[in-house]
């Protein structure tokens, strides 16, 4: 009995399973997945475009087509996800595609977009009238377009003048969205000066600014560029101006430059430099051994006929004369400051003197005169003779190259505290018995004004010197020292008159020190640095040394 209870059991339980087999095979259904086209998205969500590297690829993208079969596949571009002014960035045969740095920049530029970081870049393919998904970037670009210039224009006219020397007489204005940017970059501009139609040939560095729009002129400044780039004094020019607008990447060295087109301007410029000689000299024994060398000159004055000299004599006479001939001299008949023409000889003792000659009522004085520097910074205090600036005709001041320690100093009369100047309020103003004028070391061009006893020391780095077999044994004693020009203020042009040379060579250097040194490779009067040395034959010799264009320095000799 039991036997059968199990075999009917075991019937019931095969049916069960045929009924829920059945049940099971009527609902199941087997699906295949759907062909895609796919943009990937790329390892990267973030692009930042280094100009220093404008080859390198800026990104790679890939993409998987089941759909369209295709073989050509278009990327755009667009900056809104509904790609709304989407821009064909290229095409493709395979499914990836990528760009320079350069070339991602140039599109990502040509959409006027001026916001540069973080630019959002919406990415996708079209194939076949297909379309895949889009992608989202982040890019950050570099600069591309020149900065705009908004303020100077062609033909606007400058007429400049020396009674406004200090004044503005230019504001030069840009537009450069980079300035107002979130990027960290620092932005250096230079206002470029050079002669209208001379396409800057050799341009003039009028001004420069750093992460600003403007750069402003004074008369003083604009003038300087007018007459560097080719516009003589006293006469009206047209100029070309320019924007050069840099950005130097820290880690390579590597520079992007952007130049805006010139605009040409007129102006007229002034003489910055007075025409204070005269023909009239010292000539003498205590002068110039009776006129072995030329007289030594009188300058004008701020009073028509009255002239004035600055000399260094020694015991002897002198007389005064014109042209540097004796055809119409002057000498003091009686001592008495009056002046007769062929009058006698004037007695006078070694010293600095200033001699003021009147030739309204032919009188005339001579006292003693040399304006100095004295100081802990020059000479402890007076303990060897002041430095002593010489008369600069050119501009009714002052003037001498001096090297100074750190300390203090004043300017003193004749080597004497009996007249001395200080400066009490650290202003450029001189004060009688003023304080002493602090100083740190270095290299100065002091300049003193005695019409408004003002006072400048403007500091440089070099003094030139002639060094060679020719003249000082390679430095076995100082070099032969040159003086700036100061004929010409805007200009760094150095001389050095009558110095006598023997057989050999020579070249120029600065401070005494072979650190710095030039020489003539080509033997074409243009300076090298380190370059070969420069062969002398005997004689007498006037140099010319020309730094105002530092990367090709030139020498004259005569």
């Amino acid at each position: 009995m039991k036997s059968i209870i199990n075999k009917i059991g075991l019937l019931l339980l095969v049916v069960t399973l045929v009924f829920t087999s059945c049940e099971t095979e009527e609902t199941l259904e087997i699906t295949t997945p759907e062909a895609e086209f796919i943009l990937n998205t790329p390892g990267i969500s973030t692009v930042f475009l280094n100009f220093a590297l404008p080859d390198n690829p800026a990104f790679t993208i890939s993409w998987d087509d089941e759909v369209t079969g295709s073989s050509s596949y278009t990327v755009e571009m667009a900056t809104d996800a509904d790609f709304t002014s989407p821009m064909t960035l290229g095409t493709s045969d395979s499914n990836n595609f990528s760009m320079s740095v350069s070339e991602f920049n140039n599109a990502l530029t040509s959409t006027g977009n001026t916001q540069f970081k973080d630019i959002p870049v919406y990415m996708r393919v079209l194939a076949s009238n297909q379309i895949s998904n889009s992608i989202l970037i982040l890019a950050t670009t570099y600069p591309v377009n020149e900065p705009t210039i908004n303020s100077v224009a062609d033909g606007d006219t400058f007429v400049l003048s020396i009674d406004n020397n200090d004044a503005v007489a230019m504001t030069f204005e840009w537009t450069d969205p980079i300035l107002d940017s979130s990027l960290n970059l620092d932005v250096e501009y230079i206002l470029q000066a050079a002669l209208a139609g001379t396409n800057f040939a050799v341009p003039v560095e009028a001004g420069t600014a750093t992460n600003t729009n403007s750069i402003t002129l004074t008369n003083a400044q604009l003038n300087a560029a007018a007459i560097q780039s080719g516009i003589e004094a006293d006469t009206t020019g047209d100029l070309d101006l320019r924007l050069v607008a840099i950005i130097t990447d820290n880690a390579s060295g590597s520079v992007l430059e952007r130049t805006t087109d010139a605009v040409t301007i007129t102006v007229t410029t002034y003489a910055t430099a007075l025409d204070l000689s005269t023909n009239w000299g010292v000539v003498g024994s205590a002068a110039n051994d009776w006129g072995a060398t030329p007289d030594l000159p009188f300058f004008k004055t701020d009073t028509d006929g009255v002239l004035a000299a600055y000399v260094n004599l020694i015991d002897g006479e002198i007389k005064f004369r014109e042209n540097n001939d004796w055809a119409n001299n002057l000498g003091d008949n009686d001592a008495d400051g009056t002046l007769e023409q062929g009058g006698a000889n004037i007695a006078v003792t070694a010293g600095s003197y200033k001699i003021t000659m009147n030739l309204n009522d032919f009188t005339y004085t001579i006292e003693p005169f040399s304006l100095g520097i004295v100081g802990g910074a020059y000479n402890d205090w007076g303990a060897t003779p002041d430095f002593m600036l010489e008369y600069d005709q050119y501009s009714d001041v002052f003037r001498g190259i001096v090297t100074l320690i750190d300390g203090e100093m004043k300017f003193r009369m004749n080597n004497d505290w009996g007249t001395n100047w200080g400066d009490d309020g650290a202003d450029g103003t001189l004060e009688l018995n003023g304080a002493n004028i602090v100083v740190t070391a270095g290299i100065y061009i002091a300049t003193v004004n005695m019409n408004d006893l003002t006072y400048t020391l403007e500091p440089i780095d070099y003094v030139w010197g002639l060094v060679g077999g020719a003249y000082n044994d390679w430095g076995a004693t100082p070099d032969a020292q040159f003086t700036r020009d100061w004929s010409r203020p805007f200009d760094d042009i150095w001389i050095l008159n009558d110095v006598t040379l023997i057989d050999g060579e020579f070249k120029f250097r600065a401070n005494n020190d072979w650190g710095t040194n030039y020489g003539d490779d080509g033997g074409d009067g243009v300076l090298e640095l380190n370059g070969a040395n420069i062969v002398a034959t005997a004689g007498t010799y006037s140099f010319v040394l020309d730094f105002s264009d530092p990367a090709n320095p030139t020498y004259t000799q005569n």
